[in-house]
């Protein structure tokens, strides 16, 4: 199966390639053939050109552009202990991302992103959008659902290497339609859609599904057009979702990647399900600062049980640039690269972070929905980072992270605290 996927995502991507080449041929072929002049002309307007950001190809008057960037996450996981007491240390590349992003006669952007990490192909992002009005962009396809804070987040320009426990209750992408865009100068943005509906800290596929869920999210960046200066990088806002879903539930992952809780195999998905969370980020200088809140109320059904369950989560994230860059929700930018010969100076960008996160569990789950011997009524994470910016497309990260389990009932629990540390080495271009 797997084996088909692969074959599949690089047909898609070679018709693509194809299309797309041929539009711009004209362009090409002016600066590999014919005569001076017009190769002179092809080549002032840049018809093919590789820069920092990738690269790109163009047509003459560059109403039709495609851009080739993507990155690769080498990552190590170490356990000193972990939930079943295995100890599972593990390698693996966990994403392999090319992206193909562009724009279609100056008016309809698109974005094309597989991902062959982990062993398991898929297509994270497939869409188009309307850029004719910043206040009103139209998007269709699959995308990341515009809810959490952490989520929405590039995932490579994350402060650690995987997201906090707060993103257990909240989907990632979604096959659906939105509108979104900015007003006042980009101090107000928002994005509302209806989408496929996705269990909880997993991406949807192609499949739609009978469940439905209407997502919404503004934003406000009260002081970023103001002379405040020491407010222009505070941002706040509000999420949330509602809709109906039925069939299977999620699994909730620690920072490690391992299940610390699953609902058991006869509970459904089994009516309304709604999503609510307030966030909020301040960034100043080298500081960084992005915290979020998120409950996720769900109707579920075992056998003649019905009952709704409601869990909730929150992450606080700090992050300071111990070389002065300036720090961003959008991520950080190296002022000097890893270049030891030119002094003391010149040693890349360094980061501190440092992360706290906890779920709660709904203890109406058990015992009727949840084992008390294999699921926790709730987990806390802590962790420290230290990531080195070699240069703009080579990162370095670590961290360190510890989380402990609470139990459904006194003495029920039988999982480990879970100690990791978590190595990656990240590739973009």
């Amino acid at each position: 199966m797997k084996s088909f996927c692969s074959v599949t995502l690089s047909r898609m991507l070679a018709l693509f390639l194809v299309v797309f080449l041929d539009a711009v041929a004209p362009a090409e072929s002016a600066v590999f053939g014919g005569d001076s002049s017009a190769a002179v002309a092809a080549s002032t307007s840049h018809a093919s050109y590789l820069r920092a950001d990738g690269l790109t190809f163009s047509s003459e008057s560059t109403s039709t552009q495609l851009r080739i960037h993507g990155y690769l996450q080498g990552d190590g996981h170490f356990f000193s202990s972990d939930p079943k007491g295995q100890s599972p240390d593990k390698l693996l590349f966990r994403r392999i991302r090319p992206q193909f992003e562009g724009t279609l006669f100056k008016v309809l952007d698109f974005r094309f992103m597989p991902d062959f990490g982990q062993n398991n192909p898929q297509v994270q992002d497939i869409h188009v959008e309307l850029n004719s009005f910043s206040f009103a962009r139209p998007r269709f396809g699959k995308f990341k659902a515009p809810i959490s804070l952490e989520a929405l987040r590039s995932d490579n320009e994350a402060t650690f290497p995987e997201r906090s426990l707060a993103s257990n209750l909240v989907p990632l992408r979604e096959l659906g339609a939105q509108l979104g865009g900015s007003v006042l100068h980009g101090g107000v943005s928002y994005a509302a859609g209806y989408f496929n509906a996705t269990n909880d800290g997993s991406n949807g596929n192609f499949q739609w599904h009978p469940g439905n869920e209407a997502a919404a999210r503004i934003f406000f960046q009260p002081f970023l057009r103001g002379n405040a200066a020491p407010l222009r990088g505070l941002g706040m806002g509000l999420a949330g979702s509602s809709g109906s879903q039925r069939g299977t539930l999620p699994k909730f992952k620690t920072a490690g990647q391992n299940t610390f809780f699953k609902y058991s195999s006869t509970a459904l998905a089994d009516g309304q399900h709604n999503r609510l969370s307030p966030q909020a980020y301040y960034y100043r200088g080298p500081l960084g600062i992005m915290g979020e809140y998120t409950i996720s109320s769900q109707q579920v059904r075992n056998g003649t049980n019905v009952r709704r369950l409601s869990h909730q989560a929150w992450q606080a994230t700090a992050s300071f640039m111990l070389t002065g860059e300036k720090n961003s929700y959008a991520g950080v930018r190296p002022l000097r690269a890893f270049e030891p010969y030119k002094g003391i100076r010149h040693l890349g960008g360094w980061e501190i972070a440092a992360r706290y996160s906890h779920i709660r569990i709904d203890r109406s789950a058990f015992p009727l929905f949840a084992d008390v011997r294999t699921a926790a009524a709730g987990a806390a994470e802590f962790g420290i980072a230290l990531n080195w910016y070699v240069n703009r497309f080579t990162r370095v990260m670590n961290s360190c992270e510890r989380s402990t389990f609470q139990a459904a009932v006194p003495g029920a629990l039988s999982l480990h605290s879970e100690n990791v540390m978590m190595s990656r080495i990240q590739f973009s271009f």
